[in-house]
């Protein structure tokens, strides 16, 4: 069995691809494999993995019709024989202990779950920040300084308020394999938000999680990603929220996330309302909202969307192009006069 198992979906990234899959075959960590999963690529990709996996056999190639890096994220998971998986975007890369120093907190504090902070690159200009992903949280839901703890397990209140605030990504993270196959821990079948329930359920399932404050995972935000270019993306928002809501009131859980789920709900929900294009989509999306949020969250969204109304009415309003929003779109004239 090798330690990790780490698990890159493949779509179009020839122009990426080569850097990711050298920072995974320079690990200090050389014990683990590379499950490379093709999701239909139209690009070199597919090539530029079968030149790699002759070099090293550590790579094992999948190839399969595109569906979305969820289902190629779970079939990473069912052929996995690591001790635990981690998983990897193709357009990113790692430090390269980054994986040493994650399988050697785990193996000494027993912890079934390891975290660790990131970059955040800006393919355009190169500019590069360190979100902190617990001191973020803290800061996002207004509550008493929380101190994380470093080199040791966290208790699960701290875990509880922070992750639905926090950028929720599965890439900073190791997840024992025995955990996540045992309890069928799988990514949704959506093309966005594929990765909040897996998140969700190994959080609420694990018993030992750590973290370390060093960032050592590389997140390339390129101006063309999945969420940035799917205008149609609030179905999977729904459906994901729906989701979230029934796995944690099942649980008995809904108290202890208590305002961490109204920050998922409203934030999401309104930052995808406000790039919205299409009048459609924004009232599709509003009538969806009100099939799944009860009548506080409703107001709360509510009030988040009249707030940046008002903001922008006083601020834009003799803009033209903004004069031409306020009259095609009908919440913003259903609300305004409010």
């Amino acid at each position: 069995m090798v330690k990790i198992s780490v698990v890159v979906p493949v779509y179009n990234v020839e122009v990426y691809l080569e850097k990711c899959l050298d920072s995974l075959l320079a690990q200090t960590l050389d014990d683990i494999e590379i499950l490379c999963i093709n999701d239909g690529s139209t690009d070199n990709s597919l090539e530029i993995l079968q030149k790699y996996a002759q070099k090293d056999e550590r790579i094992k190639i999948f190839d399969k019709e595109n569906e979305g890096q969820g289902v190629g994220r779970n079939i990473g998971i069912k052929n996995a024989t690591g001790e635990f998986i981690a998983f990897v975007d193709p357009d990113d890369w790692v430090e390269l202990d980054m994986y040493e120093k994650m399988y050697t907190q785990a193996k000494n504090l027993d912890s079934q779950v390891v975290f660790c902070d990131y970059k955040k690159v800006q393919e355009w200009d190169g500019k590069v920040t360190t979100p902190h992903i617990f001191r973020k949280a803290v800061s996002l839901t207004k509550s008493k300084p929380i101190k994380v703890p470093v080199g040791q397990n966290i208790k699960k209140p701290v875990l509880y308020n922070s992750f639905l605030v926090a950028p929720s990504y599965v890439w900073n993270g190791i997840y024992d394999a025995s955990l996540v196959k045992e309890n069928a821990i799988r990514f949704a079948d959506f093309r966005c938000y594929e990765d909040v329930m897996f998140l969700v359920r190994t959080i609420v399932l694990a018993q030992n999680i750590s973290y370390i404050n060093v960032p050592l995972y590389n997140y390339r935000i390129r101006k063309t990603s999945t969420l940035r270019s799917n205008e149609e993306r609030y179905i999977d928002l729904i459906n994901i929220t729906k989701a979230v809501k029934d796995y944690l009131l099942k649980q008995g859980l809904m108290d202890d996330f208590e305002s961490n789920f109204e920050y998922f709900c409203v934030s999401n929900i309104y930052r995808v309302y406000a790039t919205m294009t299409i009048e459609d989509y924004k009232r599709n999306l509003l009538e969806l909202c009100e099939e799944v949020l009860d009548e506080h969250l409703l107001a709360e969204l509510q009030k988040k969307i009249l707030c940046s109304i008002k903001v922008w009415k006083n601020l834009l309003l003799h803009h033209q192009n903004f004069k031409q929003q306020l009259e095609n779109d009908f919440y913003l004239r259903k609300y305004l006069n409010r």
